[in-house]
């Protein structure tokens, strides 16, 4: 593939609506298509005990149990609510599982429904600019980068720390 047949092929990314309490702008949680596994319906979600406020539960998925994350609640937003979601979205992380070799899975809940977009690479090369954060997004040790494209915001959060376990440790 040529250097402009690249520029001009469409990627097709999938935006997570945030409601964030320090900025009044659009802030949508950016994961390229490669990242999403797949985005599922309602689906019970296994509470554990003690465990922390964003850490929902975990959800059956095929023959694995995944740990459902509440990204609204790792930044401490409080529109965030517990046990309220529209949509999961399963979703492979950078982290490996030490017993497999396979990248770790979690399943992020969405309180609003997920949207999707395509954009050619020309696009992505030259109409985001890195903007500082907001205080919440910064302060909550999984913002991976920070965006602003045209009226909107676009966040790239790390679940790795999570879906391992070491979070907050």
């Amino acid at each position: 593939m040529t250097k402009k047949e690249r520029q001009q092929a469409e990627v097709r990314l999938f935006l997570l609506p945030l409601v964030l309490d320090d900025i009044t702008e659009s802030v949508f949680c950016l994961f390229s298509q490669n990242q999403i596994v797949e985005i599922l319906g309602q689906q019970p979600i296994q509470r554990i005990p003690c465990s922390p406020l964003y850490l929902q539960g975990v959800v059956r998925y095929r023959d694995e149990l995944l740990p459902v994350i509440d990204i609204g609640q790792v930044c401490n937003w409080a529109a965030a609510r517990r046990g309220e979601y529209k949509q999961l979205m399963v979703v492979r992380t950078g982290a490996v599982d030490s017993a497999t070799g396979e990248p770790m899975k979690a399943i992020v809940s969405a309180n609003l429904r997920v949207q999707t977009i395509k954009l050619s690479g020309q696009v992505l090369a030259t109409e985001f600019t890195e903007a500082p954060p907001p205080p919440s997004l910064a302060n909550s040790g999984i913002l991976r980068g920070f965006f602003r494209r045209k009226e909107h915001y676009l966040a790239l959060m790390n679940l790795d720390q999570i879906t391992a376990g070491v979070y907050g440790s």
